[in-house]
């Protein structure tokens, strides 16, 4: 620019994610319409062309009254001259040769168009001679107070009364040895000076009318490129600046008040520019400070509300810590009486058939006498024993075991694990256990005909810190409405019916979980089933 111009999960080591911080939209500043600069630069050259203009009017006008004046001088100068001439020709010459020489006089000067002599016998003007065509023309011509002007010793009469009529009389008394004896008077016509007054009239309006708008041309320009370019600049930069852009600077032309102004305006937007760095550089500080003490009291809220979980978990944990304890005393050792007579039996021959239900019986006994265990397990944090298990195998027994369950039921039970998955490290009972309880749940879920799908796979990292094994038990049943899903895994809670449920089988599983430092997930919509995942890490910590 130029001067002269919806889920549920347990956590698994993620972060919350910190909102953006958004700034307001700065609004662009109002535009200045280009009228505003058309206005001003017209009431410039307006007031400047008037100005001008009313002194070249003034001194033309006074110019072409001395012009006038001057011309009227002029005229009378010549009919005195002529006048003086008469005088001395009158009474040393005859009246024909005088009126020849009078005629003479008049035909020489094209103002003069008539000579008159007159006599004052008797008071009154007489005409003695004249140059007329019509003498009688001239009776009359010198009034009486001329001639009563001129006795009394005035050396000229002048009548202009008359000069509407565009005629001028002069009149000059004539003396004979001292004594006045007549008048001689010159009849002068004011058509020549009058086409001279408009003559000259024309030219100062023509004149007049082109200095003005030369001068408006030239102040246009000058006003163009030395104040509506400067002007300009000026506005384009504080309208940039005020938009935003502080680093706008106006380039400023040698010298004059614009330069000074441009400079000015340059300094402060300097001075605004560094004054706006330390303020957004002291806001971002702030707002990265105002962050983290967002975080740290997102993650003291994320703490206490665990906590008060805990609290509650803790006081459902203690009572299941006394009916653990009753059931242990109460069902152990006939229990431990059952598994080892089921054992003996084992060892007898059987058939095929009977050996396989035996086999069960004898499970499902340890099953009991290991839920016993796990709810103990649950109340003391029983170690547990890592070692690589096998999940194929492992879907497969627990597959087994609940599908007694759904003899004459059109439920299908699906394994979706591939041969190939990687062992995990894990605890074979715990894990054996969490499957049993997810399948139950899925079974009593489900209304036939439905499907319950067991499938596994390897996560791949997405910024996790290892391999993850994903492990996941999906049913086509009746579902859980949103407040049922955020209390699934409470202890003791149960959406089953009365005498079917105790609310431990997920409990449980969030506890085992957990304890493999893993992460479940439960998914559920009413009329649309549930997906539970559980989420176990590859490598041991």
């Amino acid at each position: 620019m130029a001067l002269a111009g919806c889920k549920v999960s347990a956590p698994f080591g993620g972060r919350r994610e910190e909102p953006d911080v958004v700034t307001p939209a700065r609004q662009p500043p109002e535009a200045i319409p280009t009228s505003v600069f058309r206005t001003l630069r017209f009431q410039l050259i307006a007031i400047v062309v008037l100005t001008v203009a009313t002194v070249l009017a003034v001194s033309q006008w006074v110019d072409t009254r001395l012009s006038e004046r001057a011309e009227e001088r002029d005229l009378q100068e010549r009919a005195l001259l002529a006048l003086r001439t008469v005088a001395s020709l009158w009474g040393r010459t005859e009246l024909e040769a005088l009126r020849r020489q009078l005629v003479a006089i008049n035909e020489g000067d094209r103002e003069i168009t008539a000579i008159d002599i007159f006599g004052l016998a008797g008071g009154r003007p007489e005409v003695l001679l004249t140059t007329r065509d019509a003498p009688e023309a001239a009776a009359g011509t010198l009034t009486p107070a001329a001639a009563t002007q001129l006795a009394r010793g005035s050396s000229m009469t002048l009548d202009r009364e008359r000069i509407g009529a565009g005629v001028w009389r002069v009149a000059v008394p004539l003396r004979r040895d001292g004594a006045f004896v007549g008048a001689a008077q010159v009849e002068l016509s004011l058509d020549e000076l009058a086409r001279l007054r408009r003559r000259l009239r024309v030219i100062d309006g023509a004149i007049l009318v082109c200095s003005t708008l030369l001068i408006s041309f030239a102040l246009a320009f000058f006003l163009e490129r030395r104040v509506a370019r400067p002007v300009a600049a000026l506005v384009a930069g504080m309208q940039r600046a005020e938009s935003g852009e502080l680093g706008v600077r106006v380039e400023a032309a040698r010298g004059g008040e614009f330069a000074f102004l441009a400079g000015s305006l340059n300094r402060m937007l300097s001075r605004l520019e560094e004054l706006t760095a330390g303020l957004e550089s002291r806001v971002r500080q702030a707002t990265r400070d105002l962050a983290e003490k967002n975080r740290e009291l997102q993650q003291a809220n994320q703490r206490l509300w665990q906590a008060q979980l805990e609290i509650g978990r803790s006081g459902r944990l203690a009572a299941l810590g006394q009916m653990a304890a009753t059931i242990a005393h109460e069902l152990g050792t006939p229990l431990n009486s059952v598994l080892g007579y089921t054992q003996l039996l084992r060892r007898q021959p059987w058939s095929a058939d009977d050996g396989e239900k035996l086999a069960i019986i004898e499970s499902q006994v340890q099953r009991m006498i290991e839920t016993i265990r796990s709810v103990l397990d649950r109340t003391r944090d029983r170690e547990l024993h890592h070692a690589p298990v096998s999940l194929g195998p492992l879907v497969a027994e627990a597959l087994t075991i609940v599908s007694s369950r759904l003899a004459g039921r059109e439920v299908a039970l699906q394994s979706l694990v591939p041969p190939d998955l990687p062992p995990v490290p894990a605890d074979a009972a715990a894990l054996r256990q969490v499957l049993l309880n997810l399948l139950t749940n899925a079974i009593d879920a489900t209304e036939p005909p439905g499907t319950i799908t067991v499938s596994a796979v390897v996560l791949p990292q997405n910024g996790r810190p290892g391999r993850t094994l994903e492990l996941t038990v999906s049913d086509t049943g009746h579902g859980m409405a949103p407040e049922e899903l955020r209390r699934a895994v409470e202890p003791f809670y149960t959406t089953k019916a009365p005498g079917r449920g105790t609310g431990l089988g997920l409990a449980i599983v969030d506890h085992i979980v957990r304890a493999h430092g893993g992460q479940l997930e439960v998914e559920s919509a009413r009329g649309h089933g549930t997906s539970v995942r559980v989420r176990l890490p590859m490598e041991e910590s």
